[in-house]
């Protein structure tokens, strides 16, 4: 179902996150020594023809804890970012224009490209009007079965749940399949369990039992659907916001229509991407689109000769990388940003140092 494979971590425990602060201290701190003595600087001139992409997801826009560290960046954050990004020695290009230019060698030094995933709702409040500010332009992949059908995104709502829900232990017997037992929330490994549970629920029925069911659930875990639910926090774009995007430079391109992973569904590419294509051409007057993104990071290399059939020009992952000229087209590595990513980690990515020190380990 869609977006089932786009999960959320419940968390570490309080050792795990303590040895986790001191790592990330102990790394910004060699980053920062690393800038001071210019090898940022080195790194850039060494890696200048090689484009850069940033990978975003939505934005947390609710005046409560944030969830959701890389699907969910506070929008603050992401407004402050598009400004040093604007600021910086990176020029931003349009994606098609990046992978032409990649193709033939002649990208302006450290030309990197934004590129957002699944089209969530946020995209078009907050995100669209930080780029418009800065003049950058940007690409979003949209996955079009929760913009076709308006309403939370079933399994990050349920992994959202189970992740804040109080502790205890919760009969959910007849609200949606699967659910007979009842629902233990306890530690982290319950409520990974209780996670996967609940999305395996909503992913058994259709539509509105999903939607009903979900709201049902939310106020039996004592939590309430509000105000992710009116403020559209788990939502996707309408297809008139879309639309609207588009109208405004945002860059609109394919991200399947169930975001189905081809490391498990590579059988049904090619009609993912027909049914994603014609829900975008409605909503966009029959405008073309070519580039893709594979939903979760999901790699098939099968999928390349589909994706060719199809007339893809190029095609992202999540995994972290720079790309020279002469890399694939339809294994684009991207750095994905996020809520505890700071202004020296992204640096370094797109100075090429992290690209440099990996190949040389």
């Amino acid at each position: 179902m869609v977006m089932a494979e786009t999960g959320i971590g419940v968390g570490r425990s309080n050792g795990a996150n303590q040895r986790y602060r001191r790592g990330q201290f102990v790394k910004q701190a060699l980053l920062g020594s690393v800038r001071a003595l210019g090898g940022f600087a080195a790194a850039r001139a060494l890696t200048a023809g090689k484009l850069r992409i940033l990978c975003y997801h939505g934005l947390w826009t609710l005046d409560v804890a944030p969830f959701g560290n890389r699907l969910f960046m506070p929008h603050r954050q992401f407004a402050d970012r598009m400004k040093w990004l604007a600021a910086s020695p990176y020029p931003v290009l349009p994606l098609g224009e990046a992978v032409d230019m990649l193709a033939e060698d002649r990208l302006p030094k450290g030309a990197t490209v934004i590129t957002i995933d699944d089209g969530w709702s946020s995209t078009y409040t907050h995100m669209l009007p930080a780029l418009e500010a800065c003049g950058l332009p940007a690409t979003v992949y949209v996955s079009t079965y929760y913009v076709d059908n308006d309403g939370p995104v079933a399994n990050v709502v349920a992994n959202y749940l189970t992740e804040r829900a109080p502790a205890g232990t919760y009969d959910l017997a007849g609200v949606l399949p699967g659910l007979e037992a009842p629902l233990v929330l306890g530690d982290a490994a319950s409520r990974d369990r209780a996670g996967d549970r609940l999305r395996t629920s909503v992913d058994d029925v259709g539509f509105q039992p999903r939607m009903v069911g979900l709201a049902e659930v939310a106020k039996r875990l004592g939590m309430g659907t509000e105000p992710w639910w009116s403020g559209r926090q788990f939502h996707l774009m309408r297809p008139e916001e879309v639309a609207d995007a588009a109208r405004r430079g945002l860059d609109i391109q394919l991200h399947t229509h169930r975001h189905k992973g081809l490391h498990r569904y590579i059988d049904a590419l090619p009609q993912e991407l027909a049914d994603n294509r014609a829900s975008l051409g409605a909503m966009l007057g029959g405008a073309h689109q070519d580039h893709f993104c594979y939903p979760s990071g999901g790699f098939d290399p099968r999928g390349e000769a589909m994706l060719a059939e199809a007339g893809i020009k190029s095609a992202t992952l999540v995994t972290e990388g720079l790309n020279a000229p002469g890399t694939n087209p339809y294994r684009l590595r991207r750095f994905l940003d996020g809520r505890t990513v700071s202004e020296a980690s992204i640096d370094a990515y797109l100075s090429g140092i992290l690209d440099i020190a990996e190949r040389l380990r």
